[in-house]
């Protein structure tokens, strides 16, 4: 059952890749390409992309970590003696994941810095 779910839905998709796909122009010449270097505005364009989105990333991850930290501490201070033996346990990779967060957004943000001073 669970599989006749799945290729019913697989179907559908394809179908409506099919009906929503852009046209094919038929009169591209593939003579009329010239190949040319990249411009200046050609590099600017992933980097704008790649910043916009380490910028969310960064952000959400930063909102998220602050909430956690909070829940979490508001909970161990109210909590018995056996509850913040347990939120200890569960602080502990939320904590690890929040580090990771932030030094993987800054090892690229670093990079990201060099790679658009060498330009």
């Amino acid at each position: 059952m669970k599989i006749k779910k799945t290729k019913i839905v697989i179907l559908i998709c394809i179908i409506l890749l099919a009906i929503f796909m852009p046209k094919i122009n038929a009169t591209i010449n593939p003579d009329d390409y010239e190949p040319g270097g990249l411009t200046a505005s050609d590099y600017i364009k992933p980097f704008k992309f790649a910043s916009t989105i380490l910028n969310a990333i960064t952000i959400v991850g930063v909102v998220i970590s602050v909430i956690m930290v909070m829940v979490l501490g508001i909970k161990y201070m109210l909590g018995s003696v056996e509850e913040k033996a347990e939120y200890k346990k569960t602080m502990i990779p939320m904590l690890v994941g929040a580090i990771l967060l932030f030094c993987s957004s800054t090892l690229v943000s670093i990079i990201y810095g060099l790679v658009t001073q060498i330009r």
